[in-house]
């Protein structure tokens, strides 16, 4: 149990320590949150995966994927938990708690981490909503693991629901689960940089680059898209939407999924892998091209692309209130 206490604090401090310094924080944050509420609505017992909340928030229909169920909204709760992921007030999730919940007398013989775990096991038992599972990322934060709310730290396990005394095998999976969360959630980290970095590359590499950085700077935040949903969002023609993704596909920034001519879709290179439509890679990874040489020229090139996924990020955020 002390290793295991040990690990998962561990992943959550290299995780916490690299989201704070991480150019690609913000899109990040935007796939953590679908990462963390897809695991939330497994504990809901909800039959979707990780691929079907990716494809809600990306706003398209995945061919071959089984319906969401239509009797009930099983998003209701995302954009209440959202607007408290960006609040400011570190207090206003903590007043909102009923006021059973509390530390016990011998809350100070365990670890932040168990405190915190414990905090959500009293709240799921008074209250049967998703929000119980949403809400340990506040939990996390108010124990001082993390600066910062992490979606992706969502969770817990029925066991803290249904029985009033988890048992020491049911402490032991949800600590590994919270471990392996943290772990995939700093490889993503890592990959979203990786392709920021290949997408000014790319730019770089363009003579006339035209709407190329903002498509680019769009899949950051919108890794599932097609030309349909593209062209909408940039103001552009389907068949110039078309062209980009055959550039950005070219340079290795997207993967086709449907393996279609007509209502093509494309994921970015690491989530097709992790999601099952392309294998893989084994042995080591790639080495990553050495770093463009710093000049003037070069330097407002990427301000650009900043620019281009600051505009996005803002275009994103409206489209989400008008919704």
């Amino acid at each position: 149990m002390v290793t295991a206490i040990a690990a998962a604090t561990a992943a959550i401090a290299r995780l916490d320590a690299r989201i704070i310094v991480s150019p690609v924080a913000k899109a990040w944050s935007t796939r953590a949150a679908w990462s963390g509420y897809a695991r939330a609505l497994q504990l809901q017992s909800a039959e979707v995966e990780e691929i079907d909340v990716f494809s809600w928030g990306c706003d398209l229909k995945i061919p071959g994927r089984p319906p969401l169920p239509s009797h009930l909204d099983l998003f209701d709760r995302f954009a209440e938990w959202r607007a408290a992921l960006q609040d400011d007030d570190r207090l206003r999730w903590r007043d909102r708690l009923p006021t059973a919940i509390g530390d016990p007398a011998t809350a100070t013989e365990h670890a932040p981490l168990v405190r915190a775990l414990d905090t959500v096991r009293q709240l799921a038992r008074i209250d049967h909503s998703i929000m119980a599972w949403l809400s340990l990322p506040f939990a996390l934060r108010d124990r001082g693991l993390v600066a910062s709310p992490l979606p992706c730290l969502a969770g817990g396990a029925k066991a803290f629901r249904l029985k009033p005394r988890p048992n020491d095998d049911d402490w032991l999976a949800v600590l590994r689960a919270l471990e392996s969360a943290a772990t995939i959630a700093l490889q993503r980290l890592h990959s979203l940089e990786r392709h920021y970095r290949d997408a000014q590359r790319a730019i770089a590499a363009e003579y006339r680059p035209g709407a190329l950085p903002a498509l680019l700077a769009l899949i950051q935040y919108r890794p599932l898209l097609s030309p349909q949903s593209a062209a909408e969002l940039l103001c552009m023609s389907i068949a110039g939407a078309s062209k980009l993704f055959e550039r950005a596909a070219t340079a290795g920034l997207l993967v086709e999924i449907t393996q279609r001519r007509s209502w093509r879709q494309f994921l970015t290179p690491d989530l097709a892998a992790d999601f099952g439509y392309v294998r893989p890679k084994r042995g080591r990874p790639a080495k990553e091209p050495p770093p463009l040489p710093v000049d003037r020229d070069l330097a407002a090139v990427f301000d650009a692309f900043d620019t281009e996924m600051a505009a996005l990020d803002n275009l994103l955020a409206r489209k989400c209130e008008l919704n």
